[in-house]
């Protein structure tokens, strides 16, 4: 059934968030600090290996070469464009105030609003959202929305001793975002080759990477924005074939 595999993920993440929620507690921040910087390692570890999957390539002679770099590169930049026109990043800012204001609670500097924001984005932006949600669409395969969504339980229980309510309330954006690309899915079959797929899922593993050095507090970046830039192969697909029938 389509979107099972969504209505799984979800319901691992609200597990994972109680899981936190109940032992997170008076957590020192020293301790909330230690776990952030885990959660990016993983998160930016998870995105290479994403980007590498996608992009290297064994040749003929037996040597690695990269493939998709131009693609990239466009998608990135024409992607960030289209966010910053939509400027999701504000529409996160407002969600997460508006959720501050109305629940409050802060763990340490960092409250719930943020908590919304920030794993909306972590569990929305990566290439398995992507991919998995596709896969459960088109082909009505939830196994990899099912591994999603055993790392975002765990990514929320270590995250809900930190941000407590903000993190299960991110799995409702979750339900939208991925049931919204469930659906595309059906509805645009016949334009979603594994080709497209694997250059989504390589964007996406790049967007991903980002998200490392906003838990790093290294430096802020509007990953939010980037979330177009995922679907930006499938719309240069499509172009793509707009301009072969002419």
């Amino acid at each position: 059934m389509p979107g099972l595999g969504t209505l799984i993920n979800m319901g691992m993440i609200l597990a994972g968030s109680l899981v936190g929620m109940l032992i997170g507690k008076g957590v020192p921040e020293r301790f909330s600090k230690i776990i952030f910087q885990a959660l990016g390692a993983a998160t930016f570890l998870i995105g290479l290996s994403g980007v590498f999957t996608g992009m290297l390539q064994v040749g003929e002679s037996g040597t690695l070469e990269s493939s998709y770099t131009l693609l990239l590169i466009l998608s990135l930049a024409v992607g960030g464009i289209v966010g910053e026109l939509l400027r999701l990043d504000r529409l996160f800012d407002k969600a997460g105030e508006a959720i501050k204001t109305r629940f409050g609670g802060k763990a340490g500097e960092r409250d719930v609003g943020a908590g919304f924001a920030n794993c909306t984005i972590l569990f929305c932006a990566g290439a398995m959202a992507i991919v998995g949600s596709v896969q459960d669409g088109l082909l009505g395969d939830p196994t990899m929305l099912i591994a999603k969504g055993m790392l975002d339980g765990i990514m929320s229980v270590l995250f809900a001793t930190v941000y407590g309510l903000g993190v299960p309330l991110s799995a409702l954006s979750v339900g939208l975002y991925q049931g919204a690309v469930t659906l595309l899915a059906v509805l645009i079959k016949p334009y979603l080759t594994d080709l497209v797929v694997t250059q989504m899922s390589l964007v996406g593993s790049a967007v991903l990477m980002l998200i490392a050095f906003n838990l790093w507090d290294v430096k802020k970046f509007n990953v939010a924005n980037l979330i177009p830039a995922a679907f930006m192969p499938l719309l240069f697909s499509l172009f793509q074939g707009v301009l072969g029938r002419l």
